[in-house]
């Protein structure tokens, strides 16, 4: 009976101090999530200011906590909005290597992506596929998907977003009739709504696309529409907007008097917003004082939370004393307990030692890039020079991706084949676009050895300096093939390239013939359609799993 009365006591010892804890950490969470909340909505203000830097800042705050707490559906929503970041400053590079980031997310988490973040992720690519890549077609088909959802999650800024993109593709293709169609829908919704910015946004486009189809009499009276809206507002940008739509449209009605009217007004409203923008960043000031004082909520809270976790110790403490009475005492070996905890210390430094070997090698070889780079631009003129400078870059480059790869990983024998290769892909990509090659791979995910992983990148490094090099000739179309995958217990690498100069010709690789020596893998290459290499190598237990 007494043992049954101290299980109780127990038990409710423990719910006591979960019911206390898990309090104080949903009042944490709370406090964390009113300021994730309150971040983005900063770093949407500042891009529309054109405070790029601070928007990046407040995003990458927030990315930080989404990566550290495994929060993937954050991190793809902030990966978003640092491609409509860079979109937004017309940097569509690396607009583009986020826009990849966010389709290997959402490819590696596939059903877990919330609806709101694929709308998102539709709407931004679609912008993307408009403005950069010039795709009217496949930004038509990613408007259209962002729209189906948001009315789906029944969205109505997304809706209208997506709306005002259909409109703005015709418009790009000159369809102006289905391009106003789109503009006077979005206008009418946004009407409906009752938000008087988007419906200014919409009379904006509407205004420009009568203008071009010279319906000037309908552009002026859009824009009338829409100064009505504003005429208690302060929102200068578009009031400029109208005024100059108006302005054109009574040049080409011969209304000189008219024009001249509306370009008086306009330069009024320009001059108001420049203004308005100074006097904005007095306000971002105050702001910035909001945030840290936010900061110091939250610090407040988890000294709180601290203060919890260090009263449930204590409390555990007894327990287990509690119980240790109970259940008589569990006897280790002083002697054995000294040696396992000198053992872990001594695995540790080992591991730390380790590390910081990667970390330093890596350093090193950066180091010597830089020296390479500062080489490689003196020597303008010499194209082989540059030519050998380049191969060494390239090949130090894999040694320091495969360096960088163990020094982040916990994992110091084995490194993933798929996401060390890709990045040495990336490395060329610049290359790539510069020599108009196309790049087709497929690299399945596999960790292998640290050695047999540097031979690897070597190997590719090589392959795809040779294809660049002597590969093509005058030709439209150059395309280079990767395929790396397991089968069964070997390891395939498959490449080729329609390199017109290779076919027919006896190839002899050296270099590449050597590493695969070294390797101990299997090798054939052929040359009838250019040049190709099959390579395959049999994986042990400790060259791969």
């Amino acid at each position: 009976m007494n043992f049954t009365k101290s299980i109780f006591l127990f038990l409710i010892l423990i719910g006591c101090n979960f019911a206390i804890c898990q309090e104080v950490k949903i009042s944490e969470d709370s406090v964390i999530n009113k300021k994730m909340n309150f971040y983005l909505q900063k770093a949407d203000s500042c891009k529309v200011k054109f405070d790029y830097a601070n928007s990046y800042k407040y995003i990458s705050e927030i990315l930080t906590y989404a990566k550290e707490n495994k929060d993937f559906n954050t991190e793809i929503l902030c990966n978003i909005k640092l491609i409509e970041i860079y979109r937004h400053a017309a940097l569509f590079n690396r607009s583009e290597k986020y826009l990849n980031r966010v389709t290997a997310l959402i490819k590696e988490h596939k059903s877990k992506v919330n609806h709101y973040n694929l709308m998102f992720f539709y709407n931004r690519k679609a912008a993307l596929f408009s403005e950069y890549y010039r795709m009217p077609d496949s930004t038509l088909i990613y408007s259209k998907k962002a729209l189906q959802i948001a009315e789906k999650l029944k969205n109505n800024s997304f809706k209208f977003t997506c709306l005002m993109e259909i409109g703005y593709v015709y418009e790009q293709k000159n369809d102006l009739e289905n391009g106003i169609k789109f503009y006077l829908k979005s206008y009418e919704f946004a009407k409906s709504i009752k938000d008087k910015s988007q419906t200014c946004d919409a009379l904006v486009n509407s205004a420009r696309v009568f203008e071009k189809l010279k319906k000037f009499t309908s552009a002026i009276e859009k824009c009338d529409e829409g100064l009505k809206l504003l005429e208690n507002d302060d929102n200068y940008f578009q009031k400029l907007l109208f005024y100059d739509t108006k302005q054109n449209a009574f040049e080409h009605l011969g209304d000189k008097s008219s024009a001249y009217d509306n370009l008086k007004l306009r330069l009024k409203y320009t001059d108001l917003f420049y203004e308005n923008n100074a006097k904005e960043k007095l306000l971002e000031e105050e702001q910035q004082q909001e945030i840290l004082n936010r900061d110091h909520q939250l610090l407040k809270s988890k000294e709180d939370y601290e203060k919890a976790r260090k009263n449930q110790f204590y409390l555990v403490f007894i327990i287990l004393l509690f119980i240790f009475g109970l259940l008589s005492s569990l006897y280790y070996s002083n002697k054995v307990k000294i040696a396992n905890k000198q053992l872990d210390i001594y695995s540790k430094e080992n591991a730390f030692l380790l590390n910081e070997a990667y970390h330093r090698i890596n350093n090193n070889l950066q180091l010597i890039i830089v020296l390479l780079n500062e080489e490689l631009d003196k020597l303008e003129h010499s194209e082989t020079d540059q030519s050998s400078i380049l191969k060494i870059l390239s090949k130090l480059e894999s040694i320091s991706t495969l360096h960088r790869h163990l020094y982040q990983s916990k994992d110091k024998k084995s490194v993933d084949i798929e996401i060390y290769l890709n990045e040495i892909v990336n490395n060329f990509k610049e290359l790539f676009i510069e020599k108009e090659i196309k790049v087709h791979y497929e690299i399945k995910k596999l960790d292998i050895s640290i050695d047999i992983a540097m031979y690897l990148g070597l190997l590719v490094t090589e392959l795809f300096i040779n294809s660049i090099k002597y590969a093509f000739v005058d030709q439209d179309e150059r395309i280079i093939s990767l395929q790396v995958f397991k089968e069964n217990n070997s390891l395939k690498l498959n490449y080729k390239d329609n390199g017109e100069n290779t076919i027919g010709k006896s190839i002899t690789p050296n270099l590449i013939i050597t590493i695969c020596k070294q390797i101990k893998a299997e090798y054939s290459i052929e040359s009838k359609e250019g040049f190709e290499i099959y390579i395959s190598k049999i994986l042990s237990e400790r060259n791969g799993k």
